[in-house]
């Protein structure tokens, strides 16, 4: 668990399956996705039950972002690659819950984390051009734009 000011950012819990249902399965969100589709309650269940391994298990890690001990947003480090210490970034905060700060506390954590518990070197972020509050958000952090889609940070 990684403990900020508002928020915490843990593991996924069988408790959370339906609100990670209702992330994976909205169709909102597909855009955000290299892979979208969408998932049975059962897929779900088994991927929570066997998500909180090392990140090498996976080459994934997912948290979900917390407040007030309600789920408002999911946050993950994924390609994980242990040759080359790096790993993707992906956030998603609920829209109810955006501009209140937690996107920014979730990034912050998860980019501490990612270099002092890990020892990555390099993280890097997919997003598109019209997602101009995740360039910002990003940006913010010191991530640089790379290409049309792709913006990275290295320690």
């Amino acid at each position: 668990m990684l403990i900020g000011k508002e928020i915490l950012l843990r593991f996924l819990k069988l408790e959370d399956l339906d609100f990670l249902y209702s992330i994976e399965n909205n169709i909102n969100y597909f855009e955000f996705s290299d892979n979208p589709q969408f998932y049975s309650k059962a897929v779900l269940k088994e991927y929570i039950k066997n998500s909180n391994t090392s990140i090498s298990t996976y080459n994934q890690l997912r948290f979900v972002i917390e407040h007030k001990k309600k789920a408002v947003g999911l946050i993950d480090l994924f390609d994980y690659d242990f040759k080359t210490k790096s790993a993707g970034i992906g956030i998603i905060v609920k829209e109810e819950f955006q501009n209140l700060n937690f996107g920014s506390e979730s990034l912050d954590l998860l980019i501490s984390f990612a270099w002092e518990d890990l020892d990555l070197l390099s993280l890097y972020a997919n997003i598109n051009s019209d997602n101009t509050r995740s360039i910002k958000l990003f940006e913010k952090f010191g991530f640089i734009k790379n290409d049309e889609l792709l913006f990275e940070l290295n320690r």
